[in-house]
């Protein structure tokens, strides 16, 4: 699993649990905020009506009393104003009970006052026929059975307020857990989750760090794929190859150095041992042989020359700071002069070296001398791994469906092993032919392949082996 997986999962997982957790915490306040509207806007307001209620009833017999004794009709209007206040409250309350034996406790009131009601009524009409005084009897039973039915009424409530203010606190007491239990896990599964994306990442980068200081001190052994996020596989993939490829470099960095002192050696030993022989005037009275010490000297000298160049003009390739001087020139005829230059060698080998020309070719914008090179090294290679009576074939074809022009090199030398085509054209690399002759001289067909890709071309190899080789190269037409 990846490292950006990872996190999604480990940050999914603690939004799963936060919103578990805070779905319940919601819940619960839901309850909470529930209860809490249950006392202050229904129970506390029963309490308040209740009380009002209590004393409106007190006052209400007061003025009916009153009204009995004086027949005073300001008492009575007090009592219809009463009435009216009491209706009101009546009604509140009314809305607000909710259970059915607070509801049947009101309803009895209710009957008791209207029954109150009713007959104050009846004795309004005696007094105002009988004169004050008339009625001797008030109405302190209903009075106290309404006061108790309101008083139970208003206890109940009471009782619900305590019971929902426990209720509150421990829904309260319940919430403040949650949070603290989910902030602490939280904490926890947060913490978990990164020490273990962390650790894994920390220890991969670890042994990368051990790796690389193994490989600057030139130790390129292969680092075993780190178990671990998917980055981290695929890096240390990448990092065997790196490290690989070092070596490869390295192993080519000897090979080269060690071509190098061999193809410089070679040149400088004989220049010097001819040079020692002249100076000791060892053949003074020999012209012939001062003059092939002469031409001995030139020839290593143009030999130790070749090579120093053929590395500055690799360097410059490498930096793509090479000059080709394009111009039209006549291929076939560059092929006929390079098979000329290399005949003596292959007459030397008893070596067939043929050239089919094509029947008509357009002349090409190349540069000449540069594709010249590429023919020496092609034939140079060919006549050096073909056997004695052995046959060199170089063709020349104009492809027009791709409007190019092929040229192949083809031997019936050692061959080459399919694994190897590829790499025989990376810079300083030479192939065992596997008996016991090294292929190439490590820069030839790299500068090859440098040019040809200069000129928009390209060049590969086919072999079948140990039966021989065959070497393309192509050129596009109008190129320049």
């Amino acid at each position: 699993m990846s490292i950006f997986k990872r996190l999604i999962l480990g940050n999914l997982i603690v939004l799963l649990l936060v919103a578990f957790w805070g779905g319940a915490v919601i819940y619960k306040l839901g309850n909470l905020q529930k209860i809490t509207r249950q006392i202050v806007e229904i129970n506390g307001t029963i309490l308040i009506i209740g009380d009002r209620l209590l004393d409106s009833f007190t006052s209400l017999m007061k003025f009916i009393k009153k009204y009995y004794v004086s027949g005073d009709m300001d008492y009575y209007h007090r009592v219809q104003d009463l009435e009216i206040l009491l209706e009101k409250d009546f009604g509140l309350i009314n809305r607000l009970i909710e259970s059915d034996k607070q509801q049947s406790l009101f309803s009895d009131t209710k009957r008791l006052y209207m029954e109150l009601m009713r007959c104050f009524e009846e004795n309004v009409n005696r007094v105002k026929n009988d004169g004050p005084g008339t009625i001797l009897k008030g109405h302190d039973l209903e009075l106290e059975q309404m006061a108790a039915y309101l008083k139970e009424i208003i206890n109940q409530n009471k009782q619900d307020i305590n019971k929902n203010t426990d209720l509150s606190s421990r829904l309260s007491r319940q919430i403040f857990m949650m949070t603290i239990i989910i902030t602490v896990l939280t904490v926890f599964l947060g913490g978990i989750i990164s020490l273990f994306n962390t650790r894994a990442i920390t220890t991969s980068i670890s042994r990368f760090k051990k790796k690389t200081r193994e490989i600057s001190q030139g130790h390129f052994k292969e680092l075993q794929t780190i178990k671990g996020p998917r980055e981290i596989r695929d890096l240390s993939r990448h990092f065997n190859a790196m490290s690989q490829r070092l070596g490869e470099l390295d192993h080519l960095k000897a090979d080269f150095i060690s071509h190098v002192s061999h193809e410089l050696k070679t040149p400088v030993t004989a220049i010097k041992e001819a040079s020692i022989m002249l100076s000791k005037d060892l053949y003074s009275d020999q012209p012939q042989k001062l003059y092939e010490l002469y031409s001995l000297i030139h020839e290593e000298c143009d030999r130790l020359l070749n090579s120093v160049l053929r590395l500055l003009d690799y360097s410059k390739m490498e930096a793509k700071a090479m000059d080709y001087q394009f111009t039209d020139f006549d291929l076939p005829l560059v092929i006929r002069k390079s098979i000329l230059k290399l005949a003596p060698l292959a007459q030397k080998k008893k070596i067939d070296l043929e050239f089919i020309p094509p029947p008509q070719l357009p002349k090409l914008s190349a540069d000449g001398d540069r594709i010249r090179e590429i023919l020496d090294n092609l034939i140079g290679n060919a006549l050096k791994f073909t056997p004695s009576h052995g046959k060199i074939l170089v063709k020349c074809s104009l492809d027009k469906e791709k409007k190019r022009v092929v040229v192949s090199v083809t031997d019936n030398g050692c061959g080459i092993k399919s694994e190897h085509l590829k790499a025989i054209f990376q810079k300083f690399k030479q192939i065992d032919n596997g008996i016991g002759t090294r292929m190439g001289t490590g820069l030839g067909l790299s500068i090859s392949k440098h040019i040809v890709k200069a000129h928009g071309g390209d060049i590969w190899a086919e072999s079948d082996y140990p039966k021989g080789t065959q070497f393309f190269f192509t050129l596009p037409l109008g190129w320049g």
